[in-house]
């Protein structure tokens, strides 16, 4: 079974983290990842995407090894990474692996890059309707949507707290 472990990291140097954890342990152990948004925004009456990343100073890391053994062999980079500044835990507790519905309830949305992609769908009066992405069949997780921004507004658990994450989603037309 994998789990998922999160650093909390200085913010905009979470790529540079991903990157020397992947090459510390080569081997399949450790997988650091960085889970990003596809994002659109207008400009000069074009649409154009963006990558953004989803959770800012944040780094997952997805491993086969039991909290005990994760945290033995990370906390070296830990102390000694100026850039890393803790592994998250569930409050005070020890508990340091995201649980599993939270995990599921994220990848439900990524693709295979840790990426969650653009959805296009079609208003109908109050209600919406998505025909392609990854928000198709999860309407009800939608909160709120700005049109002309291009966002659908979720909430995501992540370490037993509530984020509020913006997708992209295009509105093709209004019924």
């Amino acid at each position: 079974m994998l789990y998922w472990y999160i650093f909390f990291a200085l913010t905009g140097r979470e790529q540079q983290i991903a990157n020397k954890i992947n090459q510390h342990f080569d081997n399949e152990a450790f997988t650091a990842f960085i889970p990003m948004l596809e994002v659109l925004f207008r400009n000069s009456g074009k649409v154009h995407k963006e990558m953004k990343i989803m959770f800012p100073g944040y780094v997952f890391i997805e491993s086969g090894l039991c909290s005990a053994e994760f945290l033995q062999h990370t906390s070296y980079i830990v102390r000694t990474s100026k850039d890393v500044i803790k592994i998250l835990r569930y409050g005070d507790s020890d508990e340091i692996a995201v649980r599993e519905v939270e995990r599921t309830s994220l990848m439900c949305l990524c693709n295979d890059n840790h990426c969650i992609e653009t959805s296009v769908g079609f208003a109908e009066g109050d209600r919406i309707y998505i025909e392609k992405g990854p928000l198709e069949g999860r309407e009800s997780m939608i909160r709120k949507i700005n049109r002309h921004k291009m966002k659908a507004l979720i909430d995501l658990e992540i370490m037993g707290g509530l984020r509020q994450v913006a997708i992209g989603l295009e509105v093709l037309k209004k019924i």
